[in-house]
C-alpha cells in the first residue's frame, strides 16, 4: 500500500512538473506563438478578401512589375523597413505592447493577398512562382520581424512597468543591448532585401508567369 501511494505521489509530481514546464515554455515564447497565430490569421483574411474584392486596380498593385535593379531594391528595402520601423516605434511606446502583434497580421494579410492573386490568376504556375520567388524571402523576413517584435514587446512592457507600476527593473533593462540587436536586425533586413532583388532580377527572364 505504501509503495502504491509512493508511486501515485511520484506520478502526480511528474505530471505537475510537465504541466509547469509546458506553461513555462509557452510563457517564455508567447510572443513568438502569438506572432505566428496572427500571421496565419492575416494570411487567411488576405486570401479571402482578395477573392471577394479582386479587380484590375488591385491586380496591378499586386502583379510583378518590370523594374530596374535599383528601383526594385529601393521598393523592397522600403517595404521591409516599414514594418521594422513600426515595431521599433511600438517598442518605445508606453502602450505599444498590446498592438505589437498587428505587425505580423498585416504582413500575413499582404502575403495572403499576393498568394491568392497568383493562384487565382495563374493557377499552378502562380503557385510555383509564389514558392520560388516570394515564399523564401517572406520566411526570412518574418523570422527577423518576429524577433524584433519580441524584443519591442519586452521594451514596451518594461517602459509600462517602470512608468505606470513604478517597478525598479533597471538591472534587466539595458538599452545598449537592445540597440545592438536592432542594428543587427536592420543589417539582416538590408541583406534580405538585397538578396531578394538579386534573385528576382536574375531569374526574371527564366521564371515568368
Amino acid at each position: 500500500m505504501d509503495s502504491f501511494e509512493f508511486e501515485e505521489e511520484n506520478n502526480e509530481i511528474i505530471e505537475k512538473k510537465e504541466h509547469k514546464d509546458l506553461y513555462t515554455l509557452f510563457k517564455e515564447n508567447k510572443t513568438f506563438i502569438y506572432s505566428i497565430f496572427f500571421y496565419i490569421a492575416g494570411l487567411i483574411c488576405g486570401s479571402l478578401i482578395y477573392k471577394k474584392c479582386q479587380n484590375n486596380t488591385l491586380n496591378e498593385v499586386l502583379s510583378a512589375t518590370n523594374e530596374s535593379f535599383l528601383q526594385l531594391f529601393i521598393n523592397n528595402l522600403s517595404n521591409y523597413f516599414l514594418l521594422f520601423a513600426i515595431s521599433i516605434l511600438l517598442g518605445l511606446c508606453l502602450v505599444g505592447f498590446p498592438f505589437i502583434n498587428l505587425i505580423p497580421m498585416f504582413l500575413g494579410f499582404e502575403t495572403g493577398m499576393k498568394i491568392a492573386f497568383y493562384y487565382i490568376n495563374y493557377s499552378v504556375k502562380g503557385v510555383g512562382y509564389t514558392i520560388l520567388m516570394i515564399a523564401p524571402f517572406i520566411c526570412f523576413y518574418l523570422t527577423i520581424i518576429i524577433y524584433s517584435i519580441s524584443m519591442s514587446y519586452r521594451i514596451s512592457k518594461n517602459i509600462y512597468n517602470i512608468t505606470v507600476r513604478k517597478e525598479n527593473i533597471e538591472e534587466e533593462f539595458n538599452y545598449k543591448n537592445y540597440l545592438k540587436k536592432y542594428i543587427i536586425y536592420a543589417i539582416i533586413i538590408l541583406l534580405v532585401a538585397l538578396f531578394n532583388t538579386i534573385i528576382t532580377t536574375t531569374l526574371s527572364g527564366i521564371v515568368t508567369i
